[in-house]
């Protein structure tokens, strides 16, 4: 079947083609409506698409436990999951996946959570180990609602144990009057640190392997690598940079909203909802960087031990209906897999930091590590922070 890359790239390439083929010009009819908002919270998507809701399955658990990223699920859609299948949500957050990858190993074998959001990375990581559930597509029938190349990507050919949430990148975002240089690729970024002025706190996700993984982008490696002097050289660099950067906060959308953190590595959706909160200054920036840098893409998944099964594929199911994957595509600022929501969002299914062109899914790169390439960088990681 080839390599893992080969078949990335060849996914991304279907993605352009249907892009470029049909979907955005169903967009650009769409886009002569009214005009969506883009800077988070609760949103309506304008239309809807779809037939009635199906009837709730038979032997549905009552309640729904879900492990996520914090403010990354509309809570309109929970409640209207709640609603609609008459089962209780419960969210519990951490702040990396490998906090998730923790908790999984460490409650291995107990009920305790349903869904959970691992990146790719961790999906073969995860599903390898036996942390996974195997999905039951007969309870997803809106599976047939994905786009053909979200079906299709290395890490889980044919959604066997995840199924596309979003797509985003890993990106710099900053207070264009108080930065005034022009910071254009990861290198641009790290050289800036040590010269930003007095005042401005600089902010950083805490995220072992994307953090290192973007300063070895600036030292023009591959942010997978594997190599002991490639990976010394990001240690060093984040050492050298560590008295510059003020707090690592995954949580950082609200800080960014209000002008606490003037200068960040974050996440595309979460960058561009601080900007919407800024349009009235006008002063916050989102950059793609040029060169290498990370696209990622972050899956519903279901554990091996969920105590809710079937409440689980119920969601999954239900988030793939069109218009519930609109209001989180309004809610996130991200890319869903389902082409029948661009229509019901607006501006955003034209938006290049959201739905990326040839640029970024050409140059950038999927993170891909071993065990021992994640010990590594949870060493540096660990010497990086407490620096």
């Amino acid at each position: 079947m080839g390599d893992t890359e080969s078949f990335w790239q060849s996914a991304l390439l279907s993605r352009g083609r249907f892009l470029g083929l049909g979907a955005l010009a169903v967009i650009g009819a769409a886009c002569g409506g009214g005009k969506s908002e883009t800077g988070g919270g609760t949103s309506t998507p304008a239309a809807s698409t779809g037939g009635a809701a199906a009837p709730p399955p038979s032997g549905l658990e009552q309640e729904l436990r879900i492990y996520n990223w914090a403010q990354y699920i509309d809570p309109a859609s929970e409640k209207a999951y709640a609603k609609e299948l008459g089962v209780k949500v419960t969210e519990t957050n951490y702040g990396s996946n490998e906090e998730l990858f923790t908790k999984l190993q460490t409650t291995k074998g107990q009920a305790v959570y349903d869904i959970i959001v691992p990146d790719a990375d961790h999906v073969r990581i995860e599903k390898d180990l036996g942390l996974l559930l195997e999905l039951d597509h007969e309870q997803i029938p809106n599976l047939a609602n994905l786009a053909p190349h979200w079906t299709q990507l290395p890490y889980d050919i044919g959604n066997v144990y995840s199924v596309v949430k979003d797509i985003g990148i890993t990106c710099m975002a900053y207070r264009t009057d108080l930065i005034k240089q022009d910071l254009k690729s990861w290198k641009d970024f790290f050289d800036y640190l040590p010269s930003t002025p007095a005042g401005v706190r600089v902010n950083v996700i805490e995220s072992p392997s994307e953090i290192i993984g973007v300063a070895l982008n600036s030292l023009g490696y591959s942010m997978s690598t594997e190599d002991d002097a490639q990976l010394e050289e990001a240690r060093k660099l984040l050492l050298a940079v560590r008295p510059f950067i003020d707090t690592i906060n995954v949580l950082d959308i609200d800080d960014m909203s209000s002008g606490k953190i003037h200068m960040a590595i974050t996440y595309s959706g979460d960058g561009l909802r601080a900007q919407a909160a800024r349009a009235k200054q006008n002063d916050f920036t989102v950059v793609a960087p040029e060169g290498l840098s990370e696209i990622w893409i972050d899956n519903w998944s279901i554990s091996a031990f969920a105590p809710d099964p079937k409440a689980a594929h119920a969601w999954i199911n239900f988030i793939l209906e069109p218009k519930n994957n609109a209001r989180e595509m309004l809610y996130h600022n991200y890319e869903v897999g389902t082409p029948d929501s661009f229509p019901l969002v607006g501006d955003l299914a034209t938006n290049p930091l959201i739905v990326f062109g040839d640029r970024i899914l050409n140059d950038y790169e999927i993170l891909k590590t071993t065990p021992s390439g994640l010990e590594k960088r949870i060493k540096i990681w660990d010497e990086f922070k407490a620096a």
